[in-house]
């Protein structure tokens, strides 16, 4: 967008939006409630898209394992304390130099969230490592601190302040008492220690260990971690981004550091597939929906993960008004995690991609653009759900698990008029798959302790994965030199041993494996 006013523009908007809705602007975050314990989970985030080709590789040099627990080391090991046979839950203790760090502190979510249990192996430990702010990443850091734990959290400075929100915005939701929320954040915020980016071998405090962070591309702030001792290097890759996606910084170019690597950890969400769509499928779909939406006067309602995919999407929408092709309606932001979130990505505009950077060369910040509005109190999406459209309104959660969205697919969702646009994978007895269920049989859907008629048109919008495909994965381990064992993990055990197979050179099956199930940021 052009340089322009920030003042609200309501005289246009008469009728349409409720006039206390204000523009997007930055503000000083407030954190609220938080809660020392805590099994439950929030949806986050995603991101971009980009086709890979399928051919089976020649074989990785270095041994490939999957879904193995155990990887020795010269002066320690690397144990998986979680998501060793699935997604969620991720929890790695590496012993090196004889200290002991626990690489991220994870929560097990969708069906691992019933069995779930923190494991004992992860309290007694120098330092926390953490690679990004999901919570199947950070999820356990309540329980953790809860049990005692008082030394370094070490994360990049955007990564802390996403996790800050996401387990206050998650453990609010324990109906946790003001105190041990209190207690949390300002325990949280004493051991924060943030760490930039390529700054090779930073030294832990004074255990004798050197940690780098590189860019993953996964959500603001997500890196891999490079852990050197004497006598040993391993290097965990978090979730990593796909290539040219939205925003973020590509996580695939060379590292300079050709020292041996004993051990890559490397996660295989999605190494049994290939992604397809490309920024232009998404554009188009996106672009088609909206435009037939707005000529019945119609909503579209967007439940979107407050972590990632709010901002993908804002800034795919900011394509389209930048390019004069989206038709001149209100945008309505009713997320109140995902415009933190948003706002963060405000404040770490150093960490955009060259796009995204010369975007705001020119004035047009790509999280922003006219007739973006952002609703902030409860009151105001009670008067949204009752604007007319036509209209787009983005609100989590993004599986329709909680959060304002609900009240306006209870109002919404019995019009036909209306569109409702999932852009992530709806798991398995989520209200989200519900209702896409519900709409294919004609049938109502339970929302809010109501029966609400399905008659508003269904749609997907798919393409937005934050995860790289195998071919990807492969291209992001191609770049670190010497690499001696790569041990598979944050996958089913069928994407791990597929993935396995194929970097080995074996013949795998088509890679046409559907999204996992109980990941919630796809």
């Amino acid at each position: 967008m052009s340089t322009r006013s920030r003042t609200p523009r309501r005289d246009s908007m008469a009728g349409a939006v409720p006039c206390s809705l204000r523009r997007v602007q930055p503000r000083r975050r407030r954190f609220l409630p938080l809660a020392s314990r805590m099994r439950a989970h929030r949806p986050h985030a995603g991101r971009s898209p980009m086709t890979t080709a399928t051919m089976t590789p020649a074989p990785f040099a270095a041994e490939v394992v999957a879904a193995t627990a155990v990887h020795p080391l010269p002066d320690g090991e690397v144990r998986l304390l979680g998501a060793v046979e699935s997604v969620t839950g991720a929890m790695t203790r590496v012993e090196m130099g004889g200290r002991k760090l626990l690489v991220d502190c994870g929560i097990g979510q969708g069906a691992e969230a019933r069995r779930w249990r923190f494991p004992d192996a992860a309290r007694d430990v120098d330092a926390v490592v953490l690679t990004h702010g999901h919570l199947d990443h950070i999820g356990s850091l309540p329980m953790l601190l809860d049990g005692g734990y008082d030394r370094p959290i070490l994360a990049t400075k955007a990564t802390l302040d996403i996790a800050r929100i996401s387990l206050e915005d998650s453990l609010s939701m324990q109906r946790a008492s003001f105190r041990e929320i209190q207690w949390f954040l300002s325990t949280f915020d004493r051991l924060a220690r943030p760490v930039p980016y390529d700054q090779s071998g930073a030294p832990i405090g004074s255990l004798g260990l050197g940690l780098t962070f590189r860019e993953a591309g996964h959500i603001l702030g997500s890196a891999s971690v490079d852990l050197t001792s004497d006598k040993s290097r391993v290097v965990l890759s978090g979730d990593l981004g796909r290539p040219d996606s939205p925003i973020l910084r590509d996580p695939f170019d060379a590292w300079p550091d050709a020292r041996p690597v004993d051990v890559v950890i490397m996660e295989s969400t999605y190494g049994s597939r290939d992604h397809e769509h490309t920024h232009s499928d998404i554009e188009e779909k996106l672009l088609s929906v909206v435009r037939e939406t707005v000529a019945k006067k119609g909503k579209v309602f967007i439940p979107a993960f407050a972590i990632g995919r709010t901002q993908v999407l804002l800034w795919f929408l900011n394509e389209l008004v930048e390019s004069r092709r989206l038709p001149k309606i209100p945008v309505a932001l009713d997320t109140p995690m995902g415009l933190l979130v948003t706002e963060t990505y405000g404040r770490f505009k150093k960490l955009y991609d060259k796009e995204s950077v010369q975007k705001l060369s020119r004035g047009d910040d790509p999280l922003d653009f006219d007739d973006l509005f952002v609703v902030k109190r409860g009151k105001d999406s009670l008067r949204l759900r009752e604007a007319p459209g036509p209209m787009i309104v983005i609100a989590g959660a993004g599986m329709v698990t909680g959060g304002r969205i609900i009240g306006h697919l209870v109002d919404g969702l019995p019009d036909p008029r209306n569109t409702l646009l999932f852009v992530g994978h709806q798991s398995v007895g989520t209200p989200g798959r519900r209702i896409q269920d519900a709409a294919k049989a004609g049938q109502t859907v339970w929302l809010d302790g109501e029966a609400v008629m399905v008659r508003a048109r269904i749609e997907t919008l798919r393409g937005l994965s934050a995860h790289a495909d195998r071919g990807e994965l492969r291209t992001w381990l191609s770049h670190i030199p010497n690499v001696r064992r790569v041990g598979l993990h944050h996958g089913e055990l069928s994407a791990q041993r597929d993935l396995a197979a194929w970097l080995s050179g074996k013949p795998t099956a088509s890679p046409t494996a559907p999204p996992h199930p109980g990941h919630s940021h796809g």
